[in-house]
C-alpha cells in the first residue's frame, strides 16, 4: 500500500470515529447509549411493529447488542414485545406511548440538529459525500467476494 493510500484511510478512520463519538456524545447528553439512539430512531421512523432481525439487518447494528437494548427499553416500558401474526416464533418490537413520546422528542432535535448542520455544509456537498461514501462502499463490498 502506498504512503498516500495509508494516509487517506487514516484520515477516513479518524473521520470515522469522530462522527460516531459526535453521534455518543449526543446520545449521552439525551440519557442514552448511541445504540439506544440508534434502536429509537428505527422504531420511531418505521411507525409500525418490527422484528429484532429486521431491526438488526435495516440498521446493521449486532443481534446481541440490540437485543440487550431492547430488554433495557422494555424495562423502562418504551418498548413492548408481541408474536408475530405471520411468524408466531418472532416477537415484533412496538413502542410504547411512553417510547413514542420519548423518541419523538430526541429524534425530533436530533434532526433539526442535523438539518442545521447540513444547511450549513450544503446540500450539493452532501450529497457529494453520500456519492462518493456509497461509491467506496459499494467497491468495498465487491472487492470483498
Amino acid at each position: 500500500m502506498t504512503h498516500e493510500i495509508q494516509t487517506l484511510m487514516l484520515e477516513y478512520y479518524e473521520l470515522w470515529g469522530r462522527m460516531d463519538a459526535v453521534y455518543d456524545r449526543w446520545a449521552k447528553a439525551h440519557g442514552m447509549t448511541y445504540t439506544e439512539l440508534m434502536v429509537l430512531y428505527a422504531l420511531w421512523e418505521t411507525k409500525q411493529s418490527i422484528t429484532q432481525r429486521d431491526l438488526c439487518q435495516e440498521r446493521h447494528l449486532p443481534k446481541q447488542t440490540v437485543n440487550s437494548v431492547l430488554h433495557a427499553l422494555a424495562k423502562r416500558q418504551l418498548v413492548v414485545f408481541r408474536e408475530s401474526a405471520l411468524d408466531h416464533r418472532r416477537k415484533e418490537i412496538l413502542l410504547t406511548q411512553a417510547g413514542k413520546t420519548l423518541a419523538g422528542d430526541v429524534i425530533q432535535e436530533l434532526q433539526a440538529h442535523e438539518m442545521q448542520v447540513i444547511q450549513r455544509v450544503g446540500m450539493t456537498s452532501m450529497k457529494t459525500m453520500l456519492t462518493e461514501t456509497r461509491r467506496f462502499l459499494e467497491a468495498f463490498e465487491e472487492a470483498g467476494k
